[in-house]
């Protein structure tokens, strides 16, 4: 006979020779192995331990094992509490017929309970098994009670490592506190709950997973557990950020359209607002555009813009940001930089595009810009500074071309 392994905490040390001597009236075998945490013991083991042994990250173990809580003097209110907490049982520290008694039992009862089951799970299991989503459940503790192949096969875990442990025994803590959160808030609640969360399964593989679960009830109305099918959505999530990053681009330069300026620019200034600090535009328009598409085509006009983009790029700073407004019109929003900072910058890129030479068709070409520079104001006078800082542009435009202008605010 294999000898069933009895763990228990340091407090409870100086009662195991008398315990040893209750249990040898008995035909079952136990060892004994002394333990300083519930994580270093296996699901469903026999654990007797001190309330004082107990360590706050052993608390979401606790329902995944057979733990008898001793208590320095027993309480029907305090040992109620533990119970709900997900203790098996409690006893007094000092009531060693009790605590021999209750491994007895427990012993007893995890033969009888393991053969009665049986065929009903066998049921079970085969119908959860036929189905190919991943599917979990789980009981009023948190602990895994059963799954279905799909999802053995999904989280890389066989099922033995999944069935009777809690979710810090599967997943990694960061991603178990999620879980274990959305769990107690579903059973607070009841009903159902759908959420999105990652899931990394045992190769380290990440995905996107969205949730769909809901709470099972006992006999008396009491909540029992939970349910929950998994779906991965990967895949239709990446297509979904790719659809809206394409939404947000300029397809021709590959730079930002005017709906990514107008998430990027509300966002820049939010964030100089809480800073205290600045955020200037220049408008960049190519001088005699028309001329290029009339001489050299369109297409030739279509290499210019994504020439004239690097150009801008290779002299702005890092924090930079280009954006295609529309036709030959260019956004580039500074952030923590001030009206005098831009036009020092807007003057650096009216001076580099020229000395930047493309060929188009077997001949040179040099493009100059015109600038208009503003600082921005608040988001709610967004309007206004556009209105303004298109006016810096015109300026620039019917005084010579080629250079920069700055707006100012009454």
């Amino acid at each position: 006979m294999i000898p069933s392994v009895i763990y228990y905490s340091k407090t409870v040390t100086p009662w195991k020779e008398s315990l040893k001597n209750l249990l040898s009236r008995v035909p079952d075998q136990f060892s004994w192995q002394g333990i300083e945490s519930l994580q270093e013991t296996p699901v469903s083991g026999l654990i007797i331990m001190h309330q004082s042994d107990l360590l706050a990250e052993d608390y979401p173990y606790i329902a995944a094992r057979k733990v008898l809580i001793l208590l320095d003097k027993w309480d029907f209110s305090l040992a109620l509490k533990w119970i709900m907490q997900g203790v098996n049982d409690s006893a007094a520290y000092d009531d060693l017929t009790r605590i021999a008694t209750w491994i007895v039992s427990e012993k007893a009862r995890i033969s009888w309970h393991n053969n009665n089951l049986a065929q009903q799970e066998n049921i079970l299991q085969t119908v959860l098994d036929a189905i190919p989503v991943p599917i979990f459940y789980k009981d009023e503790f948190h602990i895994y009670r059963g799954c279905n192949q799909a999802f053995s096969e999904f989280i890389g875990l066989p099922k033995e490592s999944v069935v009777n442990h809690s979710v810090y025994d599967i997943a990694p803590k960061e991603l178990a506190d999620i879980y274990y959160q959305a769990d107690q808030a579903l059973l607070d609640s009841g009903g159902t709950q759908v959420y999105e969360a990652a899931v990394k399964n045992a190769q380290g593989e990440q995905f996107e997973i969205e949730f769909n679960k809901a709470v099972f009830f006992k006999e008396n109305g009491d909540k029992a557990g939970q349910v929950g099918a998994m779906l991965d959505i990967t895949e239709r999530n990446r297509l979904m950020r790719q659809l809206d990053q394409a939404s947000r681009t300029d397809p021709l330069t590959g730079v930002g359209n005017r709906r990514e300026f107008n998430l990027a620019v509300s966002i820049t200034l939010q964030k100089a607002q809480n800073a205290y600090g600045s955020t200037s535009l220049l408008t960049i328009d190519i001088d005699h555009f028309k001329s290029i598409n009339d001489r050299f085509g369109h297409s030739c006009g279509d290499e210019a813009l994504k020439f004239l983009v690097s150009c801008i790029h290779e002299a702005i700073p890092a924090t930079g940001q280009v954006f295609r407004i529309g036709g030959e019109e260019f956004y580039v929003l500074l952030p923590k930089l001030d009206l005098a900072q831009a036009k020092q910058v807007a003057e650096r890129v009216r001076q580099h595009i020229p000395e930047q030479v493309m060929t188009l068709k077997s001949e040179p070409v040099q493009m100059t810009v015109s600038i208009g520079v503003i600082q921005l104001a608040s988001e709610n006078m967004l309007e206004e500074s556009f209105k303004r800082v298109d006016q810096a542009l015109y300026e620039a435009k019917m005084t010579g071309r080629n250079r920069v202008c700055l707006a100012y605010y009454d």
